[in-house]
């Protein structure tokens, strides 16, 4: 919607305003609970998925090669990483406009933790 506006209105660079210039900021903000909830969900969570999705792969292959306790580092740090992730989003889940998307919000959430704790 961001997009669309800032095409409607002639100012696409209006869009890279938006965009946190300082990624420290960003964090600080999202561990904080100070930062919008579409920030820290699609700025923060994506990375998130991809560095963890890597871990898992990584852990798998170093199990394979017979090195379990570095395989089980790799799931502590995974754990760590999404943990740290489900934090910040939750806290910024009030940071919304509508807040019908706090509530859905905070039940992927849950779900997630749900799901990350069981096959963890």
């Amino acid at each position: 919607m961001l997009f669309a506006r800032a095409v409607i209105c002639g100012k696409v660079s209006t869009v890279w305003h938006a965009l946190e210039p300082d990624l420290r900021t960003l964090l600080r903000r999202a561990l904080n609970g100070e930062e919008r909830l579409w920030k820290v969900w699609w700025f923060w969570g994506i990375p998130v998925g991809l560095a963890t999705s890597a871990l898992i792969v990584f852990a798998e292959m170093l199990r394979n090669a017979g090195w379990n306790g570095a395989g089980a580092g790799l799931d502590v740090l995974k754990l760590l990483v999404y943990l740290t992730w489900f934090g910040a989003a939750w806290r910024c889940s009030g940071n919304v406009v509508n807040r019908t998307w706090t509530g859905i919000a905070r039940a992927a959430i849950a779900l997630a933790l749900g799901i990350t704790a069981l096959t963890a």
